[in-house]
C-alpha cells in the first residue's frame, strides 16, 4: 500500500537520507512546492542510540532498500556493526491526535494507554503542534475503536482524531487548522476506513490496568538491562517553522538544517572508531550519563534532533544552542522555563516490538511524582508533564528540565518497586 509507513535505523551516511528528507526525486514540479510540504509524514532522528527514519515505504524501497547489503557490508569490520541498517517487515500507518481538551500531564497516558493495554505497540512522536501515533496496518481498526470509546473522534476540519472536549469541535477557521493546502495522507484516510479483517489478539494477555501495565514495563526494561540515559549538559527546544512560508524561506531552512545533518554525520564518523564512553551518576544510581564533550563554540554538530514533515508546519526538536543558526526560519520559546531535556531509553534489545513502554513508564511519571525535599512519592500532586519520542530502537522520555530530577527520581522508584517484588 502506498501510503504505509516504515521504520529504518541506521548509523550510515546521511546522502540517502538527504534524498529522502529533501525529496529530491519529487516528480511534480518543484519549483512550486516548498520541501516541507512534499511528505504526508516523515520523521527523522538523531539520539544517543542512532539514527531513526520514518516515511512512506516507496521512498525506503527506492533511496534505502538497494543499499542495504552494501552499508552493512561497510559496517561490517567496524565497532558500529551492532548498529547497522535495519527496515521493519511490519508496515505502518499514521494517527494524528490533537491534545486539545487534554491534560498535558496526562495527554501521553491518556493516548497510548489505552493501546498499551489493547496489546498493540505503538510509536508516538510528539511534536509542536500535535501528536502522531504510528500503529500496524493490521491494527488499524482496533486503535480507531480504542480512541472512539475514550472519547476522541475524528475531525474533517482539523484532519486529526481530537477530544470530545476540544474546542476544535466547535470553533474552527475556515482554512482549516493547518491553514495551507493539503493531499492526501494516511494519518486519515487510511486509518478512518474500516480495515479488510481486525488485527489478531496479541499473545500474550495484555495489562488489565495501568498499575499492572507499569509493573510490566519496568520488569522488562529490567530484564533486558535498560537504564535511562541522560546527557546533563543537552537542553532542547522545540521549534516549528512558519505557516506559509515562502519558497525562498523553506530553502533558508533546508540549507540550514543540511549544514547540521553533514555536521552530525562528521561527527558520528569520527567517534565510529571508538567505543562510546559512559560513566555511572553515583548521586542517582542505576542511570547512565553520557560522556560526551561538545566544547567548540562554532559546533553545529546535533547529537539530539527530531525533524518531523506532516500536514504542519515542520516541527523540529533540537539543541537550544543550534536555534540562533537558523535564524528566523524557526519559531521556538526563548525561555528557561521552556527548556527541554531528554531521558532516553535504549530499545534495542527489545527488537521492534515493545509493546507497552510509552504507556508505562508515561503512567509512571503522571500518577506518582516524587518530591525535591523530601524524596517521597505524591499521589496526584505536581504531576509531571512529559512529552515522548519514539524512534525505531530508542523511546525518549522529554520533561522540563526543571523537572528532571523528580522525572528520574520517578523512574528510579519504578524500578526498585518491580526488583522489590522478585
Amino acid at each position: 500500500m502506498d501510503d504505509s509507513i516504515n521504520l529504518v535505523t541506521a548509523q550510515i551516511t546521511f546522502l540517502p537520507l538527504f534524498c529522502i528528507l529533501f525529496n529530491l526525486g519529487y516528480e511534480e514540479d518543484a519549483t512550486n512546492i516548498p520541501w516541507t510540504d512534499r511528505h504526508h509524514f516523515l520523521n527523522l532522528s538523531i539520539t544517543p542510540v542512532g539514527c531513526s527514519l520514518m516515511c512512506s515505504k516507496p521512498l525506503i524501497d527506492k533511496y534505502l532498500a538497494p543499499l542495504i547489503d552494501q552499508f552493512n557490508a561497510l559496517l561490517s569490520n567496524s565497532t558500529a556493526k551492532a548498529n547497522g541498517v535495519e527496515i521493519s517487515t511490519e508496515e505502518y500507518v499514521v494517527v494524528q491526535v490533537e491534545g486539545e481538551g487534554l491534560d498535558a500531564d496526562q495527554r501521553v497516558l491518556e493516548l497510548t494507554g489505552p493501546l498499551a493495554m489493547a496489546g498493540i505497540s505503538i510509536f508516538f512522536i510528539t511534536t509542536y503542534f500535535s501528536d502522531y501515533i504510528l500503529v500496524p496496518v493490521k491494527a488499524r481498526h482496533t486503535v480507531v475503536t480504542t480512541l472512539q470509546q475514550r472519547g476522541f473522534v475524528f475531525s474533517p476540519q482539523a484532519e486529526a482524531y481530537v477530544s470530545q472536549l476540544s474546542p476544535i469541535l466547535h470553533h474552527h477557521s475556515p482554512g482549516g487548522l493547518q491553514g495551507r493546502p493539503r493531499t492526501s495522507s494516511s494519518s486519515d484516510s487510511d486509518v478512518s476506513r474500516p480495515p479488510s479483517s481486525s488485527s489478531p489478539a496479541p499473545t500474550t494477555p495484555p495489562a488489565k490496568d495501568i498499575p499492572e501495565l507499569q509493573i510490566r514495563t519496568f520488569t522488562k526494561l529490567i530484564k533486558n538491562g535498560i537504564s535511562p540515559l541522560v546527557d546533563p549538559k543537552l537542553r532542547l527546544v522545540n521549534c516549528a517553522g512558519n505557516r506559509n512560508s515562502s519558497l525562498a524561506e523553506a530553502q533558508e531552512l533546508k540549507e540550514h538544517l543540511m549544514q547540521v545533518l553533514l555536521a552530525a554525520n562528521f561527527l558520528s564518523c569520527k567517534k565510529s572508531s571508538k567505543d562510546c564512553k559512559h560513566r555511572v551518576n553515583h548521586t542517582t544510581p542505576g542511570l547512565l550519563i553520557s560522556d560526551l564533550d561538545n566544547n567548540e563554540s562554532h559546533d553545529i554538530s546535533a547529537s539530539f534532533l527530531s525533524v518531523t514533515l506532516s500536514n504542519e508546519p515542520i516541527s523540529i526538536l533540537m539543541e537550544d544552542r543550534l536555534l540562533p543558526h537558523f535564524g528566523s526560519t524557526l519559531l521556538a520559546s526563548k525561555s528557561q522555563e521552556d527548556v527541554l531535556v531528554p531521558i532516553t531509553l535504549d530499545l534495542r534489545s527489545l527488537g521492534w516490538q515493545a509493546t507497552g513502554i510509552v504507556g508505562g513508564v508515561a503512567g509512571r511519571l503522571t500518577q506518582r511524582t516524587v518530591s525535591h525535599e523530601l524524596g517521597e512519592v505524591s499521589d496526584d500532586t505536581d504531576a509531571i508533564e512529559i512529552s515522548f519520542l519514539s524512534s525505531a530502537k530508542a523511546g525518549s522520555v522529554i520533561v522540563h528540565a526543571t523537572q528532571l530530577e523528580r522525572a528520574l527520581k520517578a523512574l528510579k522508584i519504578g524500578m526498585e518497586e518491580v526488583q522489590a517484588r522478585n
